[in-house]
């Protein structure tokens, strides 16, 4: 008589390292639809795709030393895969948050064409925030490329440089303005 291990899908002791390739097929077998059901009814068809956050949870999972620790594998995987939706969903905000501003202050629209003239002045005006960036001050500079190419917080930039957030916050604004008097001394 075969005796049944404790631990579910051949995780844990019964499965040796706890890595073996039959524990792990055996979690995917048993829980794959279950966590693309769960991704679809709670973060809809995307995106990002309920198979693709499913197959990267699975594959997060599989990177794991050791499987043995892990009492509900059900339950790991639903966090794995609800922290994968929500990171896609934060980096797409961003960036089409960043398309936005560019599409609003160039005046840029979905397929407009390349033209000759368009190549030109965007290369003018990319030496023109060139020229205001290597004019402006030290701090200044650093503030707002950790706030707008970096994404940090005013918070996270005043720790970082040791400032207060009033401070990071004015050096951002002084920059800004900065920025947009160059363009508008060029137009």
């Amino acid at each position: 008589m075969r005796q049944r291990s404790a631990h579910p899908a051949g995780i844990g002791p019964a499965s040796g390292d706890g890595r073996s390739p039959a524990s792990l097929s055996d979690l995917y077998r048993a829980h794959w639809h279950d966590l693309r059901r769960f991704v679809a009814a709670r973060f809809g068809a995307g995106p990002p795709e309920p198979d693709e956050v499913a197959q990267r949870a699975f594959e997060r999972l599989a990177m794991r030393e050791d499987l043995a620790d892990i009492q509900e594998p059900m339950a790991f995987l639903r966090v794995t895969a609800t922290n994968i939706v929500l990171s896609e969903k934060r980096s797409h905000s961003v960036r089409d948050r960043n398309q936005a501003a560019v599409a609003q202050r160039y005046g840029a629209t979905e397929g407009d064409d390349l033209t000759p003239e368009r190549v030109l002045l965007a290369r003018e005006q990319i030496a023109i925030v060139h020229g205001a960036f290597t004019a402006m001050p030290t701090r200044r500079r650093r503030v707002i490329i950790l706030h707008k190419i970096y994404g940090l917080s005013f918070a996270e930039i005043a720790r970082r440089l040791g400032l207060s957030q009033t401070a990071v916050k004015k050096h951002a604004a002084r920059a800004m303005a900065d920025l947009d008097a160059a363009l508008a001394d060029a137009e």
